[in-house]
Formats: structure tokens, C-alpha cells, sequence
């Protein structure tokens, strides 16, 4: 039970738990006490001096920073008194000393606590006669942030965040007295994937967004709450906007998600929402051209085509593609408009079918961030299995920092690369690409072992595997191996995650049943948990554009959700799984002879697809702006984004949030994609009748029971989780079976290639912030220096990597956290698709030619 403290503010009294600070008491009873330096989620440092107030005490009433005393029994505490009136007074001149007074230029004028305090607590009039002191204004910081040394008061946030959450002291005081300023650390930049928090909790203007600079007036904006789409954490965001543009972004508390902090994708990269290369209008193929069209032309060509192909050729050579980039409202039309109106499943998006997924998400992200708010941690050992928190999702990343520094928690990481957070002293197990699965086994071999538990169920798997092998194949001492099984052994509450890049095809298969296995002995198996990467990822799943899934999780053979469906619908599912995303893809021109692709540009993902496509009978693409695959189309549809729409996302831990329509562009014809498929029903004499998208919503709280009673009322602004226990249809079915290590059939030359995403890709969207073009990774392949000499070739040297399938064109850059033997090219890099080196889901060997 906590222990309570009850005291005396102003002659008011108030019980608060034992260990709070005098200021959070005295906010509690609704008396302020003026601070800078102190800020909720920063340890106290009282170094601003604006909390001074009379406190009692051995020595009678003295003056103490309320920032910094936790409160004790029967502790007398003054606010207003005139010595502490005085003392703020003189501390309010004392800052404004040197201050400049540029408040109507300033970004930070209007929603001002130096203003605010000013006119509350200042003196009103200044003594000073001598001229202010000058230092650095403009002064970039990075790429994105602009520092103003002038108006800088010295509270240490930023320098506090940078080395309480990002673990990375970027910034620091130099000088002494009149002359201290904050400046970056070895003239190196900051380069925190979260820097741009530090402008949110900046109490002045010295900390400015470079992106939104001098764009609006605070006064002037509205403000809507919403969530970020940039990765699969949703983080809770508020976009800011004025005359039809998005102005500016910045954190919103969820202390479910994020705290209230985002990442500085999620707040800079949003130059595309507001971008003159837009789609505007329909798009319609006439002479080999495509030629702005109406509407009702666009919708009616797809209706007939659509139509005349399905009697053609039958349902099943039709296919749709979806976006986890996209709402669950625009997903789920998508799949009930090719299940009831099209007849098929052929419906999947970019790692959905494809991958070995779990369909019930993390179990909570507040228990990876309870460590931040007391001394035992919720998970006290935190395996990461082909997951970049670092890259993938920032935010996750501070919460697993906070976990290991604060909390005491363990990381236990595999990975082809020596990512960012194995910098902590967890086991770091760096296995051959594709050798997850031999590892994994071992894994629990030497699990079993350490527990003395030979005669259980999972050693009987795993008695054949053989350590000296294990450490053959994967490249990873017995030694390292019989480490991290001892860590998972004293392990009470242990989380694994894993995500794409090791659940892909077959393999992926194999590895999810290591996972199983390892987390059934550990007595967890509720604890492992898939991690898709986009921002919709779960939602997608949950809404049914799988191939093989029903809305809810549900099987296509299921008779209750078969009913469920048939009733709402008005229609007769089919029940033959279709084809997966890369597998509609190679058969396009095939046994595809049309697909409609609402949010994805496969073109740009693989040369051979590009070519696919090319041999379509139609292709129909709903996209914000004339992608590669939008080009090829017959018709283009012009949908519009998130933050212009109302819609609904999941996050990685089953949260539905909303994100609420928060601009429009009154000059554009572009529709909600929910919206486009809406009326496209209308064609093919289905009247749907959705009003609005919180129509949709609805309809999904019945189509798929995990979703019951997550309406778009019921969600407000902090969004709800579905419980996978109250449905046990969706629970997996974990037991043990056999995890078989995949053969490697490539040949031993060359390199082993690594793909994976990274923050700063350089994508279609990214690219078009133009103040984060520097920030992006190249047209580069990355290599260990040792491999680098091996093969003769020096860094920013052009070479060509190629194999069985396909060549590219690349710069080569050395990075000491690869593995020699390893090759690493990312994801969406411009003018890099390394999907033309890749072969579905086998692990391949690229040639590195001069």
C-alpha cells in the first residue's frame, strides 16, 4: 500500500504519496509555482531557481527549490510570500537579462512559459541599460532542429532528454558565467532519432523546428489530436494546420503508447501531405496516355473491366492489393469489395500472407515502459529476434533503453548486425543470415540444459542438435549461446518479439515454431509476439485482408463467421484461399489478370514486378501521387492522406486509435480511399451506403468480434486494445513440433545479403521533406572493412552487386557493425530496389564487382 504525507501549502492542506515533490503537491490543490528547468518526465535538477518558496524546517522557514524536495509530515510550505515574490521577481530580470526581446518573430510567441511566467511573476519593467550580450542565432543543430544561443535560459531540458531517454549526450554548457551557452558535443551534430522531442519541451524559443519555421502563429492554428503513421507504434501525435496545410507536428501523451514522445520522422518528414505533386484527379488511359477524367468515367471503366475480366476468366483472376499504410476503414472495404462483389480471396498486402506472423500483437506496451515509473520492470528479460527497434521504431527503442537503464531489464538480441541497443550488456547473438532457425534450436538446447531439465518435451526436440554444428552454421560461439540460455533461465517474465525480416516464406514458418518452442518452455507463450513494421500492420490482419483470414481472425471455412459475414454482406463468401501479395505479383500477366492496388508500389520493390505488371489485362492503382506502379496503371484513382480523412489504425499492441480528419484540400478532387471504394460498389448495383468513415467503423465492430464495441465514439483520443482471451478463436494454437533448419542452397561465393528497413530510407514520401534529403541513406551497399579489403574495393567506390537475379548499380560504404562474409542493402532506398537481387523468400549471395 503507498504511504501517504500530508503537509501544509499556503495554509491549505493536501495528502499526497510519500516521496512526491513540493511543486506536484502543490499543483495538485491548484496553487502554481513558477518553473523552467523542471519537467515531468526529467529527473529534478533545480538549476532555473523559479521554484524557490519557503519550506520548513529544522532551521525554521527557508528558501528551497520546490522542484527538487519531496514533500515529509507536516511540512509547512509558503508560495506567496513577499520574500518569495521578490526572489522570483529577481529571477525573472536576471534571465530576461541577456534575453532578447524578439517575441513577434519568435515561433515559440504565444504558447510562451517564458512570456507567461513573465507577465504572472515579473517585475514589469527592466533596469537593464547596458547592451544584451549576443551569441549564435540560426544555428543549426542538425539537419532539422535550429538552436538560438540567445534566448537559450540554461534549464538543461535538452540536454537531460538527450541523456535520460536517447542514452545519448549530444548536447552540453560550455563557458562560465554570463558567457555559458549550450552547444553540440565535439562539433559532432545531434543525430538522436528522437531529437526533435527537445523542441516540445524547450520553454523558450531557443529550440526551433527547422521544417516549420516561421509557418504559423500559434494563435492562428487548429489543432487536431491524431497519431503518427510513419511506423507500427502510434505514437498519439496533434497535427497543426492553417488555410488548408499542415503547419507543424508535435508529440501528444499517451501514457499507454508513447508518454509524449515521437520520433523525428513522425514529426519533420510530412512535406508530402501538403506536396504540389499531389494527384488531384482521376486518371484514365486513352492512347496510351493517362488523361484527366471524371469521376463517374473513372469509376464506371473499372466496374466493366473488372466485370467483363471476372466473366472472362473467372473471380480468381482478379486481385487486390492493400496498404498497411492505409486505415482499417479503407482495408476492410477493400477485402468485403473482392470477397462479395469480385467473389475471391485474393487480397493481401506487403507482409501479410507472406510472412509466418502471430496474430495477437504485443501484450502491452505499458509493460515495457512500466520500468520508467518504478524499480521492478514488467519484463525483466526482452529477446529481440530480427528486429531494429533503433531504425524501425524510435520510439519502442526509448522505452527498451529506459527498461535496461532504469528498470534493470535485460536485452537479448539476435541480429545480423551489431544494431544500437546491443551496446548494452545483454547477449548479442550475431547468427548467418537464414541460420535463425539452427540458432534457436541450440538456444533451447542449451536453455534446457541450464535448467537441468533433460527429460522435458523441448529437450526431447532439440536432443539431436549438436553445439559444435549450431556454432558451424550460424557463426556464433557455444559459448555466447550458453549465455543467453542462462539469462532466459533466470528470466520471470520474459517478451520476445520478432518481426519481418526472419518471418518471410518457409524459413519464416520454421522460425516462428522455434519461437513457440522457446516461449512454451519458458512458460510465456503469451509473451511472444509478431512485430509488423507499418503503421497498420495489425489492423490489417484484424480487418481480414489476408488471403487466407476473415475479418477477425476468423477462417474462411469458419461457419459462424461465414454467417456472420454472409448476413452483413447480403452474399456467399468464397472459401478457396487466394494468393498472397508476392504471390498475385509473379502471376500477374498469368493467372492474374487484373489487380487493383489501393496504397502500395510493388514496381518500385522489384524490376521483375515492374515487368509483371506491364502484362496486366487492367491494373487499377488508389495512390496519393503517380508512383512507378500508378504509371503503369490503366486507371489511377486519387486518394488522399491520413490526415485528411477520418480513419482508424491498430497499433503492435492490438490499440485501435483514432486519427481524425484534421485539413482538406478544398482545390483537389482526390477522395478518402474508404470513400472511392464506397461509391465503386455503387457500380456493380451494391448500395453500401456508408455516410462516413465512423460508418465504417461501425460495421467493423460487427463483421469482426475482436473489434466489439470499439466504436469511433468509444475509442476517444487515447484508442482501446482488443483482448485476444475474450476470443479464443484467435488465440494461436501453440505446441511443440520440430523447427527444421531450411537448407541454404546458395553457393558459398560471395556475400550473404541482408535487406532490412531503416528510418531514414529516402522513399517516395520521405524524399519530399527537402531540409532531410541529407539524412537519407544512399544508393549504397555496406560492407565490414575486412571484407571491403578482401575485395579490393575502398568506401565511395561505385561497384555492382549482382547474382542469379538481377544486378545493381551501388556506392560502398563501410560499416564495422555488419559481420564479415555480410552484405547489407535496406529497404526502399531510391534507385536501389534490392528486390532485384532477391528470390521470394530464399537467402541469397550477392557478388561484389568492381
Amino acid at each position: 500500500m503507498t504511504e501517504l504525507v500530508t503537509l501544509t501549502i499556503d495554509d491549505r492542506q493536501v495528502t499526497v504519496p510519500k516521496g512526491t515533490l513540493v511543486v506536484d503537491a502543490a499543483a495538485k490543490v491548484g496553487i502554481e509555482i513558477p518553473i523552467f528547468c523542471s519537467h515531468p518526465k526529467l529527473d529534478p535538477v533545480a538549476c532555473c531557481r523559479m521554484c524557490l518558496v519557503e519550506i520548513s524546517g529544522p532551521r525554521g522557514m527557508t528558501l528551497q527549490t520546490a522542484c527538487s524536495v519531496p514533500v515529509a509530515q507536516d511540512m509547512v510550505v509558503r508560495t506567496n510570500t513577499p520574500q518569495v515574490k521578490e526572489v522570483q521577481e529577481a529571477n525573472l530580470a536576471f534571465i530576461l537579462l541577456n534575453h532578447p526581446l524578439d517575441c513577434p518573430i519568435c515561433d515559440k510567441g504565444g504558447e510562451c512559459p517564458l512570456q507567461d511566467q513573465t507577465m504572472r511573476f515579473g517585475p514589469g519593467l527592466s533596469q537593464l541599460v547596458e547592451p544584451k550580450r549576443t551569441k549564435n542565432k540560426n544555428y543549426l543543430i542538425s539537419d532539422t532542429i535550429v538552436l538560438d544561443q540567445e534566448r537559450c535560459i540554461l534549464c538543461w531540458r535538452c540536454i537531460r532528454y538527450l541523456e535520460e531517454w536517447e542514452d545519448k549526450p549530444q548536447l552540453a554548457l560550455f563557458q562560465r558565467g554570463g558567457e555559458t551557452l549550450i552547444d553540440i558535443q565535439d562539433g559532432k551534430p545531434v543525430d538522436a532519432k528522437t531529437s526533435g522531442n527537445i523542441i516540445d519541451i524547450c520553454p523558450v524559443g531557443a529550440l526551433t523546428n527547422r521544417v516549420a519555421r516561421f509557418a504559423f502563429r500559434p494563435w492562428e492554428i487548429e489543432r487536431t489530436p491524431s497519431i503518427c503513421t510513419q511506423c507500427s507504434m502510434g505514437c498519439n501525435l496533434r497535427i497543426d494546420t492553417r488555410t488548408h496545410k499542415l503547419r507543424r507536428v508535435i508529440g501528444r501523451e499517451n501514457m499507454q503508447v508513447n508518454d509524449q514522445w515521437i520520433c523525428d520522422k513522425g514529426r519533420f518528414a510530412n512535406a508530402w501531405v501538403n506536396h504540389e505533386e499531389r494527384l488531384t484527379t482521376p486518371l484514365v488511359r486513352k492512347n496510351g496516355e493517362l488523361q484527366p477524367a471524371s469521376w463517374s468515367e473513372a469509376l464506371g471503366l473499372v466496374a466493366d473491366r473488372l466485370q467483363a475480366i471476372k466473366q472472362r476468366h473467372g473471380a480468381d483472376a482478379i486481385g487486390a492489393i492493400g496498404s498497411a499504410k492505409l486505415s482499417n476503414e479503407s482495408n476492410y472495404l477493400l477485402q468485403r469489395f473482392m470477397r462479395q462483389l469480385i467473389g475471391t480471396n485474393n487480397i493481401d498486402h506487403r507482409d501479410g500472407g507472406d510472412v509466418a506472423a502471430l496474430p495477437t500483437g504485443m501484450p502491452a506496451l505499458a509493460d515495457v515502459m512500466k520500468p520508467q515509473y518504478g524499480p521492478d520492470p514488467k519484463h525483466d528479460v526482452i529477446l529481440l529476434v530480427g528486429i531494429d527497434p533503433s531504425e524501425e521504431m524510435p520510439v519502442l527503442d526509448l522505452h527498451l533503453k529506459r527498461a535496461v537503464r532504469r528498470g534493470k531489464a535485460t536485452l537479448a538480441i539476435v541480429h545480423p548486425r551489431r544494431i544500437e541497443l546491443t551496446r548494452y550488456n545483454g547477449p548479442f547473438l550475431q547468427a548467418n543470415p537464414g541460420t535463425e532457425v539452427a540458432l534457436l534450436n541450440g538456444l533451447l538446447r542449451a536453455l534446457t540444459e541450464a535448467k537441468e531439465d533433460t527429460s522435458s518435451d523441448a529437450h526431447q526436440l532439440v536432443a539431436s542438435v549438436k553445439m559444435q554444428e549450431v556454432e558451424k552454421v550460424c557463426g556464433v560461439a557455444a559459448e555466447e549461446i550458453n549465455k543467453a540460455a542462462a539469462t532466459l533461465a533466470g528470466a520471470q517474465n520474459p517478451l520476445i518479439l520478432y518481426g519481418p525480416m526472419v518471418a518471410r516464406g518457409e524459413a519464416g514458418v520454421q522460425v516462428r515454431q522455434a519461437l513457440i518452442n522457446l516461449a512454451l518452455y519458458l512458460g510465456k507463450p503469451e509473451n511472444l509476439a509478431y512485430v509488423g513494421l507499418e503503421a497498420n500492420s495489425q489492423g490489417c490482419r484484424d480487418v481480414g485482408l489476408l488471403p487466407d483470414r476473415l475479418p477477425g481472425h476468423a477462417a474462411l471455412d469458419d461457419p459462424t463467421a461465414n454467417e456472420l459475414l454472409s448476413r452483413l454482406w447480403g452474399c456467399t463468401l468464397p472459401t478457396r484461399a487466394g494468393k498472397t501479395y508476392k504471390q498475385m505479383l509473379d502471376a500477374a500477366g498469368g493467372d492474374i489478370k487484373a489487380l487493383y492496388i489501393m496504397g502500395a508500389n510493388p514496381a518500385s520493390e522489384r524490376p521483375t514486378w515492374a515487368e509483371q505488371l506491364d502484362k496486366l489485362e487492367f491494373l487499377v492503382v488508389q495512390e496519393l501521387f503517380l508512383t512507378e506502379t500508378a504509371a503503369k496503371a490503366d486507371v489511377v484513382l486519387p486518394g488522399v492522406s491520413w490526415a485528411e480523412q477520418d480513419g482508424t489504425f491498430t497499433n503492435l499492441e492490438r490499440r485501435v486509435q483514432r486519427a481524425p480528419k484534421a485539413l482538406g484540400n478544398p482545390h483537389s478532387k482526390a477522395a478518402p480511399d474508404w470513400m472511392i471504394l464506397d461509391h465503386l460498389a455503387t457500380y456493380f448495383d451494391a448500395q453500401w451506403g456508408h455516410a462516413n468513415a465512423q460508418a465504417v467503423t461501425a460495421e467493423i465492430t460487427q463483421a469482426a468480434p475482436i473489434y466489439n464495441g470499439l466504436t469511433w465514439e468509444a475509442l476517444g483520443d487515447q484508442g482501446l486494445q482488443w483482448n485476444p482471451a475474450e476470443h479464443s478463436y484467435v488465440r494461436p494454437d501453440m505446441r511443440y513440433a520440430p523447427a527444421v533448419q531450411p537448407e541454404l542452397s546458395e553457393s558459398e561465393s560471395g556475400l550473404r545479403l541482408v535487406t532490412g528497413t531503416v528510418l531514414y530510407d529516402g522513399g517516395d514520401l520521405f524524399r519530399l521533406t527537402k531540409q532531410m534529403k541529407n539524412m537519407a541513406f544512399g544508393a549504397e551497399v555496406r560492407l565490414n572493412p575486412a571484407d571491403g579489403e578482401k575485395l579490393g574495393v575502398t568506401e565511395g567506390e561505385s561497384v555492382t552487386v549482382r547474382n542469379t537475379y538481377g544486378a545493381l548499380e551501388l556506392t560502398v560504404k563501410f560499416d564495422a557493425t555488419l559481420k564479415p562474409g555480410v552484405a547489407w542493402i535496406p529497404e526502399s532506398l531510391p534507385g536501389a530496389p534490392v528486390g532485384a537481387l532477391l528470390n521470394g523468400s530464399a537467402i541469397v549471395n550477392v557478388l561484389i564487382e568492381k
